[in-house]
């Protein structure tokens, strides 16, 4: 097991690998909000494709298996690609597979991709209301609600300096 084994041991999983097969796609912004495009590169990096406006499109030619991902651009939160997390175009003459070669399209088409916002559960809008409401982890303990969601809550919000400087001592 050489360095190059090593060296992609070492690289995330959620990134692009060598590809020849090209996917053309037209990703569709079906939120109200403005949708950052990142497309992860070779080492995992999210590179930005830049902002695309509610109800706007890109055109994009990509290939087959790289990932897209797709983030609000004023809160941060993830947005789904055709309802999934994570979008992994398909080689562009994937649908046409089980064609005769004389039967495919010369020219290529084009697949539509809808971002739109995730399903979350009664639970997860619950908690993201409670959330824009407090300032820092500490005071999610301060709320009676089972401890569980506590613990949660403080996940999702800064810590604490005063904690933090505390737990230095």
């Amino acid at each position: 097991m050489g360095e190059r084994y090593q060296q992609q041991q070492r690289l995330p999983l959620l990134r692009s690998y060598n590809n020849v097969h090209k996917s053309f796609v037209r990703f569709i912004n079906k939120t109200l909000h403005n949708v950052i495009l990142y497309w992860m590169d070779y080492q995992g990096q999210a590179v930005s494709y830049g902002v695309l406006a509610p109800d706007d499109c890109r055109l994009i030619d990509t290939f087959d298996k790289h990932p897209w991902v797709f983030v609000d651009q004023e809160t941060g939160d993830r947005y789904v690609a055709n309802q999934r997390d994570v979008f992994f175009p398909d080689p562009w003459f994937g649908k046409n597979r089980s064609l005769e070669h004389s039967e495919t399209p010369v020219k290529y088409e084009r697949t539509d991709v809808y971002i739109t916002l995730p399903v979350y559960t009664l639970r997860d809008l619950s908690l993201r209301a409670i959330r824009q409401c407090l300032t820092h982890d500490q005071q999610a303990f301060q709320l009676e609600i089972p401890r569980s969601l506590q613990l949660e809550l403080a996940d999702m919000l800064p810590q604490n300096k005063e904690s933090e400087d505390a737990q230095k001592s």
